[in-house]
């Protein structure tokens, strides 16, 4: 008797071990759920923006648009739902505004399920950057997923994507191929005790052949702890500065400078151009920036000047009181809304700054330079002649330059909103540079796996030729 008793016990104390468990789980999916009422208020918030504040005359057509569009996916969703879920409704119609910065960023909880490894897409081909798993080696390029090919992958992501064309989509799918597990192979949740891996096929092609491998999920939370085990490809730091004979080369990641960050900055610059006063040429190496800091950029440039100079830009904002502060920013009165899109004039100045360095400056730009970098190379050209290197931009002239960010605690997920755009009088194309290097898609999985820099390389040259 007394032998089932300690029996009885031993098991009621696993039976109530194992619900509790289960309810405080079940608890806590429940408490990540999002009302359908959220998702749609969230989404009216971010279509009321555009039509209130979107840069175009055409806002109260696209806002009305989306906005059907909308209603017809949101008769489609339960009741209830996860943020991940949430996304893949919402994103997907503000996608139709192919405006890349107009978009709402993939959620990311802890307990989401993801691919053991990171990549990055060049030109359709999808090369691990990073991974957590010996099997998969950054740099390897990724051929299949449990059967699938990537380019059925890409077509399956893109539509999460936000963007003007396929090129500055494709930049966007770093973070989503990730998210795989969650975002094409994600069935009804079933509420569990313990995190359960799951596996996936993947074949993959490397210096000695293709091959398939196995590979389990991870957690999102667990990723980073355990990638850090292995060798990523090599990745940009916010700034570099490197000498080659009377050529030096600054390097600016892509970076959002402030605070502390900033203090370094200028100390770097400062140290950099005191101990290389005798430099005679500069090639700044903009390569992939999107900083939307024109500051870092000015700061710079004014090393370099011996004379204040100013250029004159135009800027279009509509005139309602949420820009308040950006038309004041451009130097408009605010006095009441009239919804009307204007087109400000306003001024760069450019103030020389110590330590002063009487070099050439030359800047290297690649296809995918945006935003603010995009910006000072648009006024580097007006101010220099015949100094811009690279290959034409795949953004225009006339893009974004003033970007909001809202979070949404609901949702879990931040979404960006342009409120400004340049608005040039030739703008409707990418920057060309004055001497085009013509990259191909080898070159490029070169350069970002470290393997060699070809446009640096010819960067040289040309600089070398005309000096």
């Amino acid at each position: 008797m007394g032998t089932k008793l300690i029996l009885i016990f031993v098991i009621s104390g696993i039976v109530i071990t194992f619900l509790l468990s289960w309810i405080i789980e079940f608890y806590k999916y429940q408490n990540r759920l999002v009302l359908i009422d959220d998702v749609a208020k969230a989404f009216e918030d971010v279509n009321s923006l555009v039509r209130k504040v979107y840069p175009r005359t055409d806002r109260e057509a696209l806002a009305e648009n989306t906005k059907k569009l909308f209603e017809s996916s949101l008769s489609k969703m339960p009741k209830k739902c996860l943020p991940i879920d949430a996304f893949k409704y919402v994103q997907p119609v503000l996608s139709t505004l192919n405006d890349q910065n107009l978009r709402m960023y993939p959620p990311v909880e802890p307990v989401y399920s993801v691919l053991p490894f990171s990549v990055v897409v060049i030109d359709g081909r999808v090369i691990v950057s990073s991974s957590a798993v010996e099997s998969v080696k950054a740099g390897d390029e990724i051929v299949e997923i449990n059967s699938k090919s990537v380019d059925k992958l890409i077509s399956e992501l893109i539509v999460f994507t936000s963007g003007e064309d396929y090129l500055v989509k494709e930049q966007q799918l770093t973070s989503l191929f990730q998210l795989v597990p969650e975002l094409l192979d994600k069935k009804k949740d079933v509420v569990g005790i313990f995190y359960k891996q799951k596996e996936y096929n993947v074949k993959l092609r490397s210096e000695n052949g293709e091959n398939e491998v196995s590979v389990k999920t991870l957690t999102a939370f667990s990723y980073p702890r355990e990638s850090a085990q292995y060798p990523a490809l090599p990745s940009r730091v916010p700034f570099e500065f490197t000498r080659k004979g009377d050529v030096g080369i600054l390097k600016l990641g892509t970076f959002q400078l402030s605070g502390t960050m900033f203090n370094k900055y200028r100390e770097f610059l400062n140290n950099t151009f005191i101990q290389n006063r005798d430099l005679k040429l500069l090639l700044l190496d903009l390569r992939g920036v999107s900083s939307r800091d024109f500051t870092i950029f000015k700061e710079l440039y004014e090393h370099f000047l011996s004379k204040q100079v100013s250029i004159k830009r135009y800027i279009s904002v509509i005139n309602t009181a949420y820009n308040m502060d950006l038309l004041e920013k451009y130097g408009y009165e605010f006095t009441q809304t009239t919804g009307e899109l204007i087109r400000l004039e306003f001024e760069h100045t450019f103030i020389p700054r110590d330590p002063f360095v009487n070099a050439d400056v030359w800047i290297l730009f690649d296809r995918y330079t945006s935003n603010a970098a995009l910006d000072f190379i648009y006024t580097f050209k007006k101010l220099r002649k015949s100094r811009t290197i690279g290959e034409p931009t795949l953004m225009k002239i006339n893009h974004t330059t003033e970007l909001n960010f809202r979070y949404d605690d609901n949702l879990m997920t931040t979404f960006s909103f342009p409120t400004a755009i340049f608005s040039e009088d030739y703008g409707e194309s990418g920057l060309m540079p004055d001497f085009t290097i013509d990259m191909d898609t080898e070159k490029r999985i070169q350069y970002i796996k470290g393997e060699g820099d070809y446009m640096l390389s010819e960067a040289l040259k040309i600089i070398n030729n005309e000096n």
